[in-house]
């Protein structure tokens, strides 16, 4: 191997690292503003509640957070521009996460026995990283590296 190889080996392996590096921190960015996003629809649903029965104030609550969610994970997770066509698209994502979870909160309550009330924790868990990767890819369109991190190469 000439020298010129290893080191251009050695660079890719790098590359591959700090992608790793840079998902990880996606990762855990997706995490912090989900959390963020879950006590900002909570106020908004306590506000509304002095407003409007708690069925419709859950109902904007939650359609809000959707769209929240949107502009958090966009901005700020995956560096990437704000699309109106992307925005309409995003419910789908918690449309999925929401049917997803239905199907494994039978599974485990009905097949696996365990509680209604710790099932829907592990659902969480579970789902999380199903929803990254669907937040990720709708948002970008693709699984790889981000808008500003493309122009930087």
């Amino acid at each position: 191997m000439k020298y010129t190889d290893v080191r251009q080996a050695r660079f890719q392996w790098f590359g591959s690292k700090q992608r790793t590096r840079t998902h990880w921190i996606e990762f855990l960015r997706f995490i912090l503003c989900g959390a963020l996003n879950t006590a900002v629809a909570f106020v908004i649903y306590v506000f509304l509640l002095w407003l409007f029965p708690y069925g419709i104030a859950y109902t904007i609550s939650y359609a809000a957070g959707i769209f929240i969610s949107y502009w958090l994970n966009t901005k700020f997770v995956f560096e990437e521009q704000l699309r109106l066509n992307r925005a309409l698209q995003y419910p789908l994502v918690y449309l999925f996460q929401y049917l997803l979870g239905l199907v494994l909160l039978f599974l485990f309550v009905e097949t696996g026995h365990l509680s209604k009330l710790v099932s829907p924790l592990l659902i969480v868990v579970l789902t999380l990283p199903i929803t990254f990767l669907l937040s990720r890819y709708l948002i970008r369109r693709s699984f790889g590296l981000s808008e500003r991190e493309r122009t930087d190469r």
